[in-house]
């Protein structure tokens, strides 16, 4: 039998779910950047569909399924993406993954350390950093 969402609510950094058996489950709030972006008022917008086995914010074009909550995920901010990315704390990270063609949740997730990125994909942020730099170098007044 499966679990259905009865309720869920969030801490600073944490999402939390309640399931019908009484199981209290929970996420780091970075596994899911849109809701991790997202202000207070935001997240409160939802609501549950698929049999109460999903959570939907209409806002923030975010679904969860409950199964994303039965791993326990691991946020590492000690990570080679973080590292590149932080020492630009001006760079728009939506408008940098656009730039290089990836979508903006995955790339926060390399930078959360949530995810792991291939070494096709750190070369991929690499190589954008690289390219801004030289578009910003070759700007003319």
């Amino acid at each position: 039998m499966e679990e259905h969402i009865k309720s869920l609510w969030f801490d600073k950094n944490r999402i939390y779910i309640l399931t019908d058996e009484g199981n209290t489950l929970s996420q780091p709030l970075e596994v899911f950047p849109a809701l991790f972006c997202a202000i207070p008022e935001q997240r409160q917008k939802y609501y549950l569909w698929n049999n109460n086995c999903s959570i939907r914010w209409d806002d923030l074009d975010e679904d969860i399924h409950i199964s994303h909550f039965y791993e326990k995920e691991v946020v590492n901010y000690d990570n080679d993406v973080n590292r590149l990315l932080s020492r630009f704390p001006w760079l728009d990270l939506k408008a940098f993954a656009r730039y290089i063609g990836m979508h903006w949740t995955k790339l926060a997730r390399f930078k959360y350390g949530v995810w792991t990125p291939s070494p096709e994909a750190l070369s991929k942020i690499k190589d954008g950093l690289i390219a801004i730099g030289k578009e910003m170098s070759a700007a003319a007044l």
